[in-house]
């Protein structure tokens, strides 16, 4: 099936993002982390998003994660003018805003973040899915812009933010320490970016494989914290160990018809397209492979589409963090 030109695109040419760098992120940034603080405790990303099976063990991170909800995070107009001017937009609708705390640890690593699709995302769908159909390129037609926020309270060694809004084999922009209620919104579903690691190099190794999936990062006061397993604490933390950031999501759009073309359910994709999709990309590359039928959980599928369409990185980039 022919499926270019079949929908309104949702990133038209005129709506591709730069980088807009925020001076100050929030009026009250005391406030803010206070905020932060009476929310503890924090969950570790594995158990966040459920997957203690990739990121668990001796690969779990000290990266602890939480949602708001409040108004003060969401609806920033700060964040909101910025989303404007970056992506060209009129109309930005904030929809969650994330807490990130990492202790010392090494760094993100160059990605994506998690992309949307018409009626197509996270809560049906997995990860591996939905990252290999932002890498393939075939589904740019039903990609939902997404405007991401990054404001940032550290001062300590490392952390810095790096982004390639020229491509990976272009010198990245980088935001170094300290950043201490700065920040930038950018197309983080659209353009690779990464943190580097974190902290002194003696306080990550003493934090490296000690973790567990399910360890809480409780706050104590005074700026302080711990990461427990259950009563046990695990490790003590001072303010000035744990890098905290906010991430701000906001869908964007050109104007009215654009919104309305994003608010077309018709133009939803099923599970059954995609596959279709990929099967006439696959043949057209010579790739023989049988239809799948169990495509979330076929695990030669997986293999094969993760064979196909790699996270397409230069080495670069990677050596830039």
């Amino acid at each position: 099936m022919g499926h270019t030109g079949e929908v309104e695109r949702l990133r038209p040419a005129a709506m591709q993002s730069r980088p807009v760098r925020i001076e100050k992120a929030f009026n009250d940034p005391d406030a803010i982390l206070r905020l932060v603080e009476s929310r503890a405790p924090y969950k570790t990303i594995a158990a966040y998003h459920q997957m203690e099976d990739m990121l668990g063990g001796a690969n779990t991170q000290p990266f602890f994660r939480g949602m708001f909800e409040d108004e003060v995070l969401l609806h920033n107009p700060l964040m909101i003018e910025a989303a404007k001017r970056s992506f060209n937009a009129g109309i930005v609708r904030p929809f969650k805003c994330l807490a990130q705390l990492n202790a010392p640890m090494t760094g993100t690593g160059v990605h994506y973040d998690l992309p949307l699709f018409r009626g197509f995302g996270q809560q049906d769908n997995p990860v591996w899915l939905l990252m290999n159909m932002s890498y393939s390129g075939l589904f740019q037609d039903w990609m939902v812009p997404v405007a991401s926020g990054l404001a940032w309270f550290w001062r300590g060694e490392g952390g810095a933010f790096a982004c390639w809004p020229d491509g990976v084999d272009a010198p990245p922009m980088m935001e170094r320490s300290p950043l201490w209620n700065c920040g930038v919104v950018s197309d983080n579903e659209y353009m690779f970016h990464g943190v580097s690691p974190i902290g002194a190099a003696a306080d990550r190794e003493a934090i490296r494989g000690t973790l567990g999936a399910s360890n809480l990062l409780h706050c104590v006061g005074e700026c302080s914290w711990e990461i427990r397993d259950g009563e046990r604490v695990v490790h003590r933390l001072s303010g000035e160990q744990v890098r905290i950031s906010l991430l701000w999501k906001a869908h964007v759009f050109r104007d009215d018809r654009h919104l309305a073309s994003f608010e077309d359910r018709a133009m939803d994709l099923s599970l059954d397209q995609v596959v279709e999709i990929y099967c006439e990309d696959l043949a057209a590359r010579g790739v023989v492979v049988s239809r799948p039928a169990g495509p979330l959980d076929d695990e030669k599928w997986k293999a094969t589409l993760e064979t196909t369409y790699p996270q397409p990185l230069s080495p670069n980039a990677a050596d830039a963090l």
